[in-house]
């Protein structure tokens, strides 16, 4: 069966080569202005663009076809809960610092605080804001993402270091500078695409394995015109895509589904024993989360979240 990854990205065990198939994401992030109950403080948090907000108008835990990008009929309600934790993991993915955060909360207002008195920019998600259900639904993600339903919640590079007296400690010791600074050059490395994978080669060596198309997309963040790819339209029954750079299996035939976007899409990757997830997210700068080759590093697009369906209940697009 498919589990949901980190990034709100769904995997599957890969067996016998590609025998079984498990999925990854490609989501087409709409344009939207920033929603309220998500606020920022300093230029670092700009980038995040959330859907949270509308889980306000759903009722209890189900999430209805209205929510959908494209706002696709469906007849059925699905659970929201998968939709709104990969929201909450991409939040925390794209940004070096966020805060889950109560306008109101006093414990709150000291972490975030602690973090302007020492100049640290960061994300805020105001859970108050988000109306009851939602707020309650967000408070048990972050429960399960970090052992406590309380708030605040902070997030120094991807990892929770705990509550407001937890930051307020970490900021007097001189811990938390240093922290938030690794977080930025880590989160600046992924921007600049200067990270490093188990299978490293020289630009050089690129160029005499990829033609100046291939190299261009899959070493240089390119992209294909859209409608222009031979995959785009096609939908198999068995088989498996690879990465274009090193040929580790990544997509199952059976996680490619039709789309109008213009590129091949695939809700669900490979994951295995010995790699891992077979592809990972990492923020370039553009407010989406890159989608690369676990294993090279090659570029393979970006990840959305607006294909909600009962079979991709957190909406995943590759």
């Amino acid at each position: 069966m498919a589990r949901p990854g980190i990034l709100g990205v769904s995997a599957a065990r890969l067996h016998d080569g590609a025998a079984r198939s498990f999925e990854t994401l490609r989501i087409n992030r709409t344009s939207a202005s920033k929603p309220q109950g998500l606020s920022f403080s300093g230029a670092a948090a700009a980038s995040v663009v959330s859907a949270v907000t509308a889980f306000s108008a759903a009722r209890g835990t189900t999430l209805r076809s209205n929510l959908r990008a494209r706002h696709v009929a469906m007849a059925q309600t699905i659970e929201a809960n998968a939709y709104l934790k990969a929201k909450i993991e991409e939040m925390v993915a794209l940004q070096p610092v966020m805060v889950f955060s109560k306008s109101w909360c006093p414990f709150c207002k000291k972490a975030k605080e602690a973090m302007e008195q020492q100049g640290i920019r960061f994300g805020v998600c105001e859970l108050d804001q988000l109306g009851s259900e939602v707020e309650a639904e967000v408070q048990d993600i972050l429960a399960g993402l970090t052992g406590a339903r309380t708030v605040p919640r902070v997030f120094v590079g991807g990892n929770c270091i705990g509550g407001g007296t937890d930051t307020e400690k970490l900021a007097a010791d001189g811990s938390l500078k240093k922290m938030v600074g690794e977080a930025l050059a880590s989160y600046k490395n992924k921007v600049s695409g200067a990270t490093s994978f188990e299978l490293e080669k020289s630009d050089e060596e690129w160029l005499s394995e990829l033609d100046s198309e291939k190299f261009r997309i899959l070493r240089r963040r390119g992209t294909e015109p859209p409608g222009s790819h031979k995959y785009d339209k096609f939908l198999p029954k068995v088989g498996h895509f690879s990465c274009g750079g090193c040929g580790l299996p990544l997509y199952s035939a059976s996680s490619k589904f039709a789309s109008t976007c213009g590129w091949p899409v695939f809700d669900k990757c490979y994951a295995s024993d010995d790699v891992g997830q077979h592809v990972m997210g990492q923020p370039d700068g553009s407010g989406a989360l890159e989608i690369v080759c676990t294993r090279c590093g090659s570029h393979l697009g970006h990840v959305f979240y607006d294909s909600v369906t009962e079979a991709n209940p957190n909406g995943e697009r590759h």
